[in-house]
């Protein structure tokens, strides 16, 4: 195999190739003989006719797709390690020449770029001490005690904390619109889950009453919506109160809490789980400084083309996720307010900082020797096997992508690794 390359931009490189003809004519021969498995001929088995016969019923286009298959991915490999690649992405692959003696190939493939590392060890951050007030661990408690409430039928109109069935249909200019319509939906008032006006003109509405209410829908929505005046026929089915369970050593019983059974030992665990909460966020904060400096310390130069294809493939998660949720995409900018460059610039800002932190991190693992080989993964998978009393092949299915427990198990080693060397 004879290559060449050429660097077209910075972290982007193209390789030409010229492939062996023995090794271009084995890969047909391979091929040949893969297809002509499938070719049946009146009196042999599929297969077991003669090659004449054979050749005679493969199409040489056939042939010639299904051997650029089998010899891409060797090719490339050589052509990795011959010129001593870091693809950060798969190449862009193109066939320059090729006939039953010639192969030419030309891969573009986007470097990872390098890194050089400044200092990791011996940093300092701040960490903040843990510390639950009397006033906190009173909070947890309304909002444990607000979780436990009970909603109640009443007879009396509604006010804001209710909580409503209803149904209504909205209407623009008399006309009804799409969206607009639900039978027997639960509200809660003064959620704000609807548009602004919508739930304050439900209070002091009683179960079977109708109102309508008029809004306006705010700038940022759909844009067949936005700013437009709506009203909203309503009939109220329900009208039902929260009622919080006082607290008392009865209550903390029947909230179902481990060894809980009195208003002392709800105070202690709420504020033990507090402090664990806080001790565990300060511990993060002081791991993400600690990564900061660290990442501010190394150089690295990231070429365009790399943010580019960052940003694209945001962008496409983007749009996926968004329209799992029942939207277009073009109805969330609407929502949120923003152009599409305006989308695209927002995820740039934001993919140049985060693809540094990778790759620093990346490269301190390499340096370190914080890399999760097969051995390692596999005493992992075992000692979980151990605790769980389970077969090591159930866990292996339990964790389906076992690459992502390596990833899981290479990031403990990095944060310990960091936090044991710098202060």
């Amino acid at each position: 195999m004879k290559s060449t390359l050429k660097e077209l931009e910075p972290g982007k490189v193209r390789v030409d190739v010229e492939v062996e003809t023995a090794d271009w004519k084995a890969a047909q021969e391979k091929a040949f003989k893969k297809l002509a498995a499938k070719v049946s001929v009146p009196g042999f088995r599929p297969g077991k006719a003669p090659e004449g016969m054979l050749r005679a019923r493969v199409d040489q286009t056939r042939i010639i797709n299904e051997a650029l298959d089998i010899i891409l991915s060797p090719t490339y490999g050589e052509v990795v390690r011959e010129h001593k690649l870091k693809p950060m992405y798969q190449p862009t692959v193109n066939v320059t020449k090729v006939s039953d003696t010639d192969l030419g190939l030309s891969f573009e493939t986007i470097l990872v770029p390098d890194v050089k590392l400044g200092a990791y060890k011996g940093l300092k951050a701040e960490k903040k001490v843990a510390e639950v007030s009397d006033e906190d661990v009173a909070n947890a408690i309304s909002k444990r005690l607000e979780q436990a409430a009970e909603l109640v039928l009443v007879d009396r109109p509604a006010k804001l904390g209710d909580t409503v069935t209803l149904d209504f249909e909205g209407f623009m200019e008399n006309v009804p619109f799409e969206g607009g319509k639900a039978d027997n939906y639960t509200l809660e008032l003064g959620s704000n889950s609807f548009v602004p006006g919508f739930e304050d003109g439900l209070v002091g509405v009683k179960a079977g009453e109708s109102k309508e209410i008029n809004i306006t829908f705010p700038t940022q929505y759909v844009a067949e919506l936005a700013g437009k005046p709506a009203t909203f026929k309503c009939l109220v089915h329900e009208v039902k109160e929260k009622q919080i369970p006082v607290l008392s050593d009865e209550t903390v019983k029947d909230l179902g809490i481990k060894d809980v059974e009195t208003v002392d030992a709800l105070n202690a665990y709420e504020k033990e789980r507090l402090l664990k909460e806080k001790e565990n966020e300060n511990n993060r904060q002081h791991y993400n400084d600690l990564v900061r400096q660290i990442v501010d310390n190394a150089e690295v130069t990231i070429s365009n083309t790399i943010v580019d294809a960052e940003v694209a493939h945001q962008e496409e998660a983007t749009k996926k996720q968004v329209e799992s949720n029942g939207l277009t995409f073009q109805q969330y900018l609407d929502i949120t307010g923003q152009t599409i460059e305006q989308l695209r610039e927002n995820i740039r800002k934001d993919a140049s900082a985060n693809l540094k932190s990778y790759l620093v991190m990346e490269e301190l693992s390499i340096a370190e020797k914080l890399l999760v080989d097969d051995a390692e993964l596999d005493f992992e998978i075992s000692k979980l096997a151990d605790q769980y009393k389970m077969k090591v092949e159930d866990v292996k299915k339990a964790l389906g992508n076992l690459e992502t427990y390596r990833d899981n198990l290479r990031q403990r080693k990095l944060q310990d690794f960091i936090l044991a060397n710098n202060e």
